[in-house]
């Protein structure tokens, strides 16, 4: 197959993750590095191709679609930032590169990284006991504030400001409605009470803090390990492409939603272990609930599966409270429990 068939859409959904058609590209791009390459087997399907090579290296291409060329420049910037803490487990990045160099034909720009042992926490969920889940949402949260304290000085992508991240907010406020309409998993009653609810902008933001970086998006995909007896042991974060600047309320929608299930248990753990300022306290749900409308991706489609049914709901209030809201018990839950 010519990969250049592979800027179409339904082309791309069916072929972006066969190794059958992608292998000749990835012993390309090991032979140019150097690299030994004998098996060349599909990683989890994520956004872009990527593929595993004798469980040593991790090959990842960068489309023309969704972004791709954004995605590379933010997850190769993400790792060059990482490097400022090696105490942080994220994939080495070994090399770079594009594998075409015409200046007429997408380049397909890709990156290399030192495996990753382990399957994803969505892989094992069910096989980790809820003790062991909170030991790892603290464990997250010590990582995840180590993450938002890298410096941004000196890279070229990540600018150290807060205005494009409130020009991000506002662009998604612009289009929230419609984003839910389309997606459909909210109820048009709740939709309809969108632009009331949500807050102004620069409420979003807490000025007298200094901007970092997030991963924005810490899915259970996100998350890989290994479970031995209902214990996790975490052997790295993955996928920076969608990484940007931005802010803890943020941060935590992907990661309360997709990881920890909307279980609102969890998150005194995690507020524990990122040693969460008492400030951030303030308003919480509703900043949180406004952060879930105005995500980029359609979170909600994982909330329905672990919240009641969302016609019932009478307003967005409501939602916020069942799906953030944490009470004194809560907040303190963590001191027993871990």
């Amino acid at each position: 197959m010519n990969l250049e068939e592979l800027h179409q859409v339904d082309v791309y959904r069916r072929h972006f993750m066969d190794a059958r058609v992608w292998e000749p590209a990835v012993r390309q791009v090991c032979a140019a590095h150097g690299l030994a390459c004998g098996r060349v087997r599909a990683g989890l399907a994520g956004t872009y191709p990527t593929f595993l090579v004798d469980e040593r290296w991790v090959v990842k291409f960068f489309g023309r679609l969704f972004d791709g060329a954004v995605a590379f420049t933010a997850e190769l910037a993400a790792h060059q930032l990482l490097a400022q803490d090696s105490t942080i487990p994220a994939a080495r990045l070994v090399a770079l590169g594009q594998l075409f160099k015409q200046v007429d034909r997408w380049a397909w720009p890709y990156l290399i990284f030192a495996f990753v042992p382990g399957l994803s926490m969505g892989e094992q969920i069910e096989a980790v006991h809820f003790r062991e889940m909170q030991k790892q949402a603290r464990w997250l949260g010590k990582v995840t504030r180590r993450l938002h304290q890298l410096s941004l000085k000196g890279n070229n992508h990540f600018v150290p400001a807060w205005e494009p991240f409130v020009d991000f907010l506002e662009q998604q406020t612009a289009v929230c409605v419609a984003h839910h309409q389309l997606w459909g998993h909210l109820p048009p009653h709740l939709i309809d009470q969108i632009p009331e609810f949500l807050l102004p902008v620069p409420d979003l933001v807490d000025w007298r803090q200094s901007p970092h970086l997030i991963h924005a998006d810490l899915t259970a995909d996100h998350l890989l390990g290994v479970v031995e007896n209902g214990r996790f042991h975490p052997t790295g974060l993955i996928d920076f492409g969608d990484a940007m600047v931005g802010n803890i309320y943020y941060e935590l929608v992907a990661l309360h939603i997709d990881l920890f299930r909307c279980d609102k248990r969890l998150l005194p753990a995690f507020f524990a272990g990122y040693d969460l300022p008492q400030s951030f306290r303030d308003n919480f749900a509703v900043k949180a609930m406004c952060m879930t409308l105005l995500h980029r991706f359609d979170v909600m489609a994982g909330a329905v599966n672990y919240l009641p049914p969302l016609a019932k709901i009478e307003n967005l209030s409501d939602l916020a409270a069942l799906l953030w809201h944490i009470d004194r018990d809560l907040w303190n839950l963590y001191k027993n429990s871990l």
